[in-house]
């Protein structure tokens, strides 16, 4: 009698197969739900801003403190910026005196004036006489019974070169070269630049500038200090919070970012303020500065921040409050689970 053909059992291979695709499948990462961390950080951001309206006398004094010290290197930039469009406009014909030895004889002061005038940089040479020199300082100083008793004129011929280049910063190196080379001349007593001023207020400025990032170093600082140690509280106040919240499951950074907000929301109201009290105390300053200012230059405008300049302050002071925020945060969660 024939046996019955005997069942093959299923290949080993096909079921470790099967267990490594059933495995794979159990263990596959959930996909990530761009929407659902959108909506996470929206509520937080709505979250943040209602604790801060919650304590509205509080949030109010650390966001004033913060404007105060945002403001004073904003109004330092404004100011700066002010002397730098001042100086911009200052566009004038410079002018060389030429001051000759007083033995020298007129005709050799205008062979003198003729060459100067032929240079290719020199746009013109006005030659003012002795006598001419005389009159006019008798007219300015009111001295001429006094000098009508002196037994010559002791004032010399002088030349005044107008180079063609218009002064300013960058053109005044080329303008002192040009002043030394006319005082090297054998006629010339003594040369003088009326631009050197120029160099004069060119340091300050400089001197300003560096005293402004100076100044706004440290109350970047002062800020930093002020938004962490705000958070710091905020973090302490809600400790019972934070510790329930590790026990469920929860990382440091779902933890960290509604304190980051905070700290977002503080920077960006005191960058709000600090742009309010910079355009307040520009346009409470700006008529007497303009009438002051007009006294030199006709046409000038106060200038305060533009638009870009507002963009970047609120920009800068929400960095900062985050960035404080994110110190002071991490520090004490880690305080909190090391307990």
């Amino acid at each position: 009698m024939a046996k019955p053909p005997q069942q093959r059992p299923a290949q080993r291979g096909a079921t470790r197969q099967s267990l490594s695709n059933n495995r794979q499948s159990a263990w596959r990462a959930p996909s990530f739900d761009f929407k659902l961390y959108l909506r996470q950080h929206q509520a937080f951001l709505i979250e943040s801003f209602t604790r801060l309206i919650a304590h509205p006398l509080a949030s109010l004094m650390t966001v004033m403190v913060l404007a105060i010290s945002l403001s004073l290197p904003g109004g330092l930039f404004v100011l700066l910026k002010n002397v730098q469009s001042v100086t911009d406009q200052w566009e004038q014909q410079s002018v060389i005196s030429l001051y000759l030895f007083s033995n020298l004889e007129d005709t050799e002061a205008l062979a003198l004036s003729h060459q100067l005038s032929s240079r290719a940089d020199v746009e013109s040479v006005e030659y003012i006489s002795k006598e001419e020199g005389l009159r006019y300082f008798e007219q300015s100083s009111g001295y001429e019974q006094i000098m009508s008793t002196l037994p010559e004129n002791p004032l010399p011929i002088v030349l005044k070169v107008i180079p063609k280049a218009i002064v300013d910063l960058n053109t005044l190196p080329e303008l002192q070269s040009l002043r030394d080379h006319l005082q090297s001349l054998p006629q010339v007593e003594y040369a003088q630049l009326d631009a050197e001023w120029l160099q004069r207020l060119a340091t300050m400025i400089n001197f300003g500038q560096r005293f402004v990032y100076a100044i706004s170093a440290l109350l970047v600082i002062a800020v930093l200090l002020i938004v962490g140690n705000t958070i710091r509280m905020a973090v302490e106040s809600r400790r019972d919070e934070v510790l329930v919240m590790k026990l469920v499951g929860a990382t440091n950074s779902y933890i960290r970012r509604p304190f980051l907000y905070m700290g977002f929301w503080f920077g960006v109201l005191g960058g709000v303020f600090a742009c309010l009290c910079i355009m307040i105390l520009a346009w409470w300053v700006s008529a007497p500065a303009e009438r002051l200012i007009e006294l030199y230059h006709a046409g000038f405008e106060l200038q305060s921040f533009n638009a870009v300049e507002i963009i970047m302050c609120l920009t800068i002071s929400a960095f900062i409050g985050v960035i404080g925020s994110w110190i002071a945060v991490s520090r004490h969660i880690r305080d909190i689970e090391l307990q």
